[in-house]
């Protein structure tokens, strides 16, 4: 498909959007035995790392805003991976995984370093030294 090429364009931004999306769909496709995807992924990767964190703290550790934070995980909550364990007392959300989501989030940690591993393969060490390094100088 012409429109998703990196090639048909000099725009840098459009070149980099198009990069992103293509290697989202590479670890999607991966992940995708898992049930979720890699941004999903790494929800319940955050939550499993900051138990019991609440929403603001969630959207700084992951850097989302908080209204893109609070639609991404709706669908764990739907599919029972996480549930918010506030005490009526408490004013914060208290997000922490449930059994389902610690199950799932382990076969998909699994998939993901398969990714990883895949991933490097495909591009390379050198360059992917590299990409890290632009990607850091884009970012200051």
């Amino acid at each position: 498909m012409i429109a998703n090429q990196i090639s048909n364009t000099t725009c840098h931004c459009l070149k980099i959007r198009r990069g992103a999306a293509a290697v989202v769909d590479f670890y999607d496709k991966i992940l995708k035995p898992s049930g979720v995807t890699v941004r999903q992924y790494s929800l319940l990767h955050a939550i499993n790392e900051h138990e019991g964190c609440n929403l603001r703290g969630l959207s700084e550790v992951t850097e989302l805003d908080r209204s893109t934070l609070t639609r991404s995980l709706k669908p764990l909550f739907t599919q029972e991976f996480i549930i918010n364990a506030k005490k009526d007392s408490q004013r914060d959300s208290r997000l922490i995984l449930t059994a389902k989501g610690f199950r799932t989030l382990q076969q998909a940690a699994e998939l993901w370093q398969k990714a990883q591993s895949d991933f490097e393969a495909k591009v390379g060490t050198e360059r992917l030294e590299t990409l890290e390094e632009i990607l850091a100088a884009i970012q200051s």
